[in-house]
Protein backbone atom coordinates (compact mmCIF):
# COMPACT_ATOMS: atom_id res chain seq x y z
CA UNK A 1 0.00 0.00 0.00
CA UNK A 2 1.32 3.42 -0.94
CA UNK A 3 0.74 6.57 1.12
CA UNK A 4 0.57 10.15 -0.17
CA UNK A 5 0.01 13.29 1.83
CA UNK A 6 -2.02 16.38 1.01
CA UNK A 7 -2.96 19.57 2.79
CA UNK A 8 -6.20 18.76 4.65
CA UNK A 9 -6.99 22.49 4.88
CA UNK A 10 -6.77 23.07 1.11
CA UNK A 11 -9.94 23.43 -0.94
CA UNK A 12 -8.83 20.63 -3.33
CA UNK A 13 -6.50 17.64 -3.43
CA UNK A 14 -3.93 18.59 -6.06
CA UNK A 15 -1.45 16.08 -7.44
CA UNK A 16 1.07 15.62 -10.22
CA UNK A 17 0.52 13.01 -12.91
CA UNK A 18 2.13 11.93 -16.17
CA UNK A 19 -0.05 11.56 -19.25
CA UNK A 20 1.40 9.63 -22.18
CA UNK A 21 0.71 9.57 -25.89
CA UNK A 22 3.45 9.82 -28.52
CA UNK A 23 5.34 11.71 -25.80
CA UNK A 24 4.76 12.18 -22.08
CA UNK A 25 3.90 15.32 -20.19
CA UNK A 26 3.66 16.11 -16.48
CA UNK A 27 0.32 17.65 -15.54
CA UNK A 28 -1.25 19.04 -12.38
CA UNK A 29 -4.66 17.56 -11.60
CA UNK A 30 -7.35 17.82 -8.96
CA UNK A 31 -8.38 14.45 -7.55
CA UNK A 32 -12.11 14.53 -8.26
CA UNK A 33 -14.28 11.69 -6.96
CA UNK A 34 -17.31 13.53 -8.35
CA UNK A 35 -16.09 13.38 -11.95
CA UNK A 36 -16.85 10.20 -13.91
CA UNK A 37 -13.97 10.89 -16.29
CA UNK A 38 -10.49 12.33 -16.20
CA UNK A 39 -10.39 15.76 -17.89
CA UNK A 40 -7.40 17.15 -19.79
CA UNK A 41 -7.18 20.37 -21.79
CA UNK A 42 -6.84 20.59 -25.57
CA UNK A 43 -3.28 21.97 -25.32
CA UNK A 44 -2.04 18.98 -23.29
CA UNK A 45 -3.68 16.40 -25.56
CA UNK A 46 -2.28 18.13 -28.64
CA UNK A 47 1.18 18.37 -27.05
CA UNK A 48 1.32 14.59 -26.47
CA UNK A 49 0.20 13.79 -30.01
CA UNK A 50 -3.60 13.67 -30.11
CA UNK A 51 -6.08 15.73 -32.12
CA UNK A 52 -9.29 15.96 -30.07
CA UNK A 53 -11.02 17.69 -32.97
CA UNK A 54 -11.03 14.44 -34.96
CA UNK A 55 -12.60 12.36 -32.16
CA UNK A 56 -16.00 10.95 -33.08
CA UNK A 57 -16.84 10.12 -29.46
CA UNK A 58 -18.46 12.95 -27.49
CA UNK A 59 -19.91 12.93 -23.98
CA UNK A 60 -22.50 15.25 -22.46
CA UNK A 61 -21.09 16.89 -19.32
CA UNK A 62 -22.86 19.13 -16.84
CA UNK A 63 -20.55 21.91 -15.63
CA UNK A 64 -21.17 24.92 -13.40
CA UNK A 65 -21.47 27.02 -16.57
CA UNK A 66 -23.94 24.70 -18.32
CA UNK A 67 -24.03 21.56 -20.44
CA UNK A 68 -21.11 20.87 -22.77
CA UNK A 69 -20.37 18.01 -25.18
CA UNK A 70 -16.56 17.69 -25.33
CA UNK A 71 -14.64 15.10 -27.33
CA UNK A 72 -13.35 11.93 -25.65
CA UNK A 73 -9.81 10.75 -26.46
CA UNK A 74 -8.15 7.50 -25.40
CA UNK A 75 -4.60 8.18 -24.16
CA UNK A 76 -1.84 5.60 -23.97
CA UNK A 77 -1.29 5.81 -20.20
CA UNK A 78 -1.80 7.94 -17.12
CA UNK A 79 0.51 7.60 -14.14
CA UNK A 80 -0.62 9.09 -10.81
CA UNK A 81 -0.44 8.23 -7.12
CA UNK A 82 2.32 5.73 -7.82
CA UNK A 83 0.11 3.68 -10.17
CA UNK A 84 -0.62 3.64 -13.88
CA UNK A 85 -3.57 2.82 -16.11
CA UNK A 86 -3.30 2.15 -19.83
CA UNK A 87 -5.77 3.11 -22.56
CA UNK A 88 -7.60 5.71 -20.47
CA UNK A 89 -10.46 7.66 -22.01
CA UNK A 90 -10.21 11.33 -21.10
CA UNK A 91 -12.53 14.22 -21.79
CA UNK A 92 -10.94 17.06 -23.69
CA UNK A 93 -12.16 19.90 -21.52
CA UNK A 94 -10.43 23.12 -20.61
CA UNK A 95 -10.88 24.27 -17.03
CA UNK A 96 -11.00 28.01 -16.38
CA UNK A 97 -7.59 29.62 -15.74
CA UNK A 98 -8.70 30.40 -12.17
CA UNK A 99 -8.55 26.66 -11.42
CA UNK A 100 -4.72 26.86 -11.68
CA UNK A 101 -4.52 23.17 -12.66
CA UNK A 102 -4.47 21.33 -15.97
CA UNK A 103 -7.42 19.05 -15.32
CA UNK A 104 -9.20 16.49 -13.17
CA UNK A 105 -8.28 12.93 -12.19
CA UNK A 106 -11.65 11.21 -12.31
CA UNK A 107 -13.27 7.93 -11.40
CA UNK A 108 -12.30 6.17 -14.62
CA UNK A 109 -8.71 6.22 -13.29
CA UNK A 110 -9.48 5.86 -9.57
CA UNK A 111 -11.81 2.84 -9.94
CA UNK A 112 -8.84 0.69 -10.88
CA UNK A 113 -7.59 0.77 -7.28
CA UNK A 114 -8.68 0.60 -3.67
CA UNK A 115 -8.26 4.13 -2.34
CA UNK A 116 -8.77 5.54 1.14
CA UNK A 117 -8.77 9.29 1.64
CA UNK A 118 -8.23 10.24 5.29
CA UNK A 119 -9.12 13.92 5.30
CA UNK A 120 -8.33 14.64 8.96
CA UNK A 121 -4.78 13.32 8.56
CA UNK A 122 -4.29 14.51 4.98
CA UNK A 123 -3.38 11.04 3.72
CA UNK A 124 -4.31 9.03 0.62
CA UNK A 125 -3.73 5.27 0.75
CA UNK A 126 -3.80 3.34 -2.51
CA UNK A 127 -3.36 -0.34 -3.37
Amino acid sequence: MMHFTFDPEASSIILRAVVEGEIARIVTLILDTGSSFTHLPWRVLQAIGYDPGTSKKRVKVVTPSGVEIPPMVKVKRIRALGESVEDVEVLCHDLPPEAKVDGLLGLNFLRNFNIAIRFKEGVIEID
